[in-house]
């Protein structure tokens, strides 16, 4: 009898593994970065498509035989799509830096639970925002918080003073709500992209 395994977690890329495969790579509440293969149906299959892009869901695997090999999905469930990012631009653009920050980050981390949930409420929060960068400086930061990284004490409190204040207030404002210029908003993203890229191991 296979020996199985269950994952959870939300899709950060699907490609073609030759003629009959996909290879989608998901982010999983207790492993973190995974990647997986499903079968791709051909017409006289009724088995349903592998998930698309973004996808929450759970799914089935045979365990892998060994560490080289990869796992092929059993079965899946979709537990919620973010179909709606593809209908603005801004939005897919962010959530595409989302995935790639998750898939360069993804591994080895020291709880992937919560940054499971950040990356849930992170795409569910660009439908909402008026800047879809708000989103990205905000996953990072509470990213970067997760991880035990001094993200308040070197980063935060190392910003002048003005930039300070508007750092504070994209941090503790809800995200359809943030109302400053976006210069600044630009200006927030870059230094934390810095920051992170110099003092941490986190790739931006």
């Amino acid at each position: 009898m296979t020996s199985s395994e269950e994952l959870s977690g939300v899709i950060l890329s699907r490609d073609p593994a030759g003629e009959r495969f996909f290879r989608i790579r998901l982010f999983d509440q207790t492993t973190g970065l995974r990647a997986v293969l499903f079968s791709s149906p051909d017409k006289r299959s009724s088995k349903a498509p592998p998930p698309d892009l973004f996808d929450d869901i759970q799914c089935l695997v045979n365990q892998k035989q060994s560490e080289q090999s990869i796992p092929f999905a059993r079965d899946f469930e979709k537990v919620h799509s973010h179909r709606e990012l593809t209908a603005h631009p801004a939005h897919f653009l962010a959530a595409g830096e989302i995935a790639r920050f998750y898939l360069a980050n993804g591994s080895h981390l020291l709880d992937p639970a919560p940054q499971l949930k950040l990356l849930r409420t992170s795409l569910a929060s660009l439908i909402r925002a008026s800047f879809s960068k708000v989103v990205l400086i905000k996953l990072y930061f509470c990213f970067a918080r997760n991880e035990g990284l001094p993200v308040r004490e070197s980063w935060l409190t190392g910003l002048p003073n003005d930039l300070r204040e508007a750092a504070l207030q994209v941090l503790q404002t809800p995200v359809k709500d943030v109302a400053i210029e976006m210069e600044r908003i630009h200006e927030l993203l870059h230094s934390l992209q810095l920051w992170m890229n110099s003092e941490t191991e986190l790739q931006v």
